[in-house]
């Protein structure tokens, strides 16, 4: 074979090589071209505030699916109406309404409401934290049973699982009601919030797993033991 022949040779193969990657990159275009769009969303940060309350509370953008948006924010709603009700009525003397974004992903989307009030003459407030967690495709809540299945005697086996505070530090399990006479009162909580990769926070307020002074408790689940669970409850 001559250098003219394996000039034209090689130049042949390099077209076959190329025109072979255009067929693929084209089918992989068309089949990304083909799959429904992301339900990507947003979140507004309204306010409100008078003498005796501050308030922040989220609106949720859901794009292309205007049905998942209104049922999230209606459902959110009920929990600000809730707050400027009961301040409006004279149920507490003085109060704070916030939220954080916990977790979002292109299915679901995961917010934390916490709602603070202050009776007059009480020795402190109290705050309850609402884990709320959606589906943006339905704009349904998603309960907790939808990630994993518990049991009643999961109990032990959760607690024993990582106690984190507000400050994101661990908390030792002797700290808490776990290991005195309190054990009975103990419940697995339904209140929670997701994580990423998987986890799940279960969300306890002040005094239903440990003293006032430690504040609201979170107890993380990991895929792992989420696993284990859904295999062991099926």
């Amino acid at each position: 074979m001559n250098d003219e022949q394996q000039t034209t040779n090689f130049a042949i193969s390099l077209e076959v090589i190329f025109m072979k990657r255009k067929e693929v990159l084209g089918f992989i275009l068309a089949a990304l071209l083909s799959l429904p769009p992301l339900a990507g969303a947003s979140v507004r940060e309204e306010t409100s505030s008078a003498i005796n309350y501050k308030m922040r509370y989220p609106v949720v953008t859901v794009e292309k699916n205007a049905a998942a948006q209104a049922a999230i924010n209606e459902d959110i709603q009920k929990y600000v109406d809730s707050f400027l009700n009961q301040y409006k009525a004279g149920k507490f003397y003085r109060g704070n309404f916030s939220y954080k974004v916990q977790y979002e992903d292109d299915q679901v989307i995961s917010l934390t409401v916490a709602d603070f009030r202050y009776n007059q003459g009480a020795a402190h407030g109290y705050t309850n934290t609402y884990g709320l967690n959606y589906s943006k495709d339905t704009g349904e809540r998603l309960p907790l049973s939808y990630f994993v299945k518990l049991r009643p005697e999961d109990k032990m086996t959760i607690l024993r699982q990582p106690i984190i505070d507000s400050r994101g530090e661990r908390v030792p399990l002797e700290k808490t009601f776990a290991t005195g006479r309190y054990i009975s009162t103990i419940k697995i909580s339904s209140n929670y919030y997701m994580l990423g990769d998987g986890a799940l926070a279960l969300i306890y307020p002040p005094y239903i797993l440990a003293c006032y002074a430690m504040g609201t408790l979170h107890i993380d689940l990991s895929p792992q033991i989420i696993d284990y669970f859904n295999r062991k409850n099926q």
